[in-house]
């Protein structure tokens, strides 16, 4: 609905609704050569195209610029088994037996400098380090690698991998830094999961602060602070209230 070449839909509809899934704006922000002038050409030709194509815009969270006839809602809920995944995860043989963990694509706007930045303080405090795995692959994979190991922090880097895989459902905390994201589906899928999610204080995870196991921080200091408490403690078992939210009957 964002740009249709042939028939307008809105003239061969009676109703047409756009969903707005990513932060356009903020990567052509992150682009080192003419990012501004093109993220305000964007918001430009976003609001054109909206207005021209879509009755009613759906906007997953309100990280996103501002848009004609739009509302911020969640339409999008979990596949069962990260669900069933999270029910049996509270099961007294169900513990988690790994640490820490990030998943998403490698790239420096999906937040994997700011991780670094942070484990770095952590370094520079003083404080024990926490081991974090890496999952995913990007085209920035071999720079945050070498940053990583330059800085001689204690992150393993691994491939991609299915985020209901047996692997993954070991981990007790899931790390999410990104500051790009529109409504991370990764978020959504850990806290399905059962795990703590350690994420930062923004509108792209308004939608995550009902749920307990959900860890806000608003500095590098509380992110320290909210991992170290995730480490330290057992995730709450999800009640049904966040069953349902997290699933696609009450998306």
């Amino acid at each position: 609905t964002w740009y249709h070449s042939g028939p307008n839909w809105r003239h061969r509809f009676k109703l047409v609704v756009g969903v707005v899934h990513t932060n356009y704006i903020y990567y052509a922000k992150s682009w080192s050569s003419g990012g501004p002038l093109i993220a305000e050409a964007l918001k430009g030709i976003n609001q054109l195209v909206c207005t021209a194509y879509c009755d009613k815009v759906i906007k997953l969270s309100d990280t996103l610029q501002p848009l004609p006839r739009a509302v911020v809602c969640n339409v999008h809920g979990v596949r069962a088994d990260f669900l069933e995944i999270g029910r049996r995860a509270s099961l007294p043989f169900g513990r988690h037996r790994r640490g820490a963990y990030f998943l998403g694509k490698a790239l420096w706007a999906k937040g994997h400098r700011l991780l670094i930045d942070y484990l770095q303080l952590q370094r520079d405090r003083g404080e024990a380090e926490t081991h974090i795995d890496v999952f995913g692959k990007g085209e920035d994979l071999g720079a945050i690698r070498a940053e990583a190991e330059h800085r001689r922090l204690a992150i393993d880097f691994h491939g991609p991998t299915d985020h209901a895989g047996k692997l993954l459902r070991e981990y007790k905390v899931f790390v999410n830094p990104s500051q790009s994201e529109v409504l991370s589906t990764t978020t959504a899928e850990a806290l399905a999961m059962g795990k703590f999610a350690v994420i930062q204080r923004h509108p792209s995870n308004d939608f995550f602060v009902q749920f307990r196991n959900a860890l806000l921080y608003d500095s590098p200091e509380e992110f320290l602070q909210q991992l170290r408490r995730a480490m330290e403690n057992v995730p709450s078992p999800l009640s049904p209230e966040e069953r349902r939210a997290l699933s696609w009957e009450g998306a």
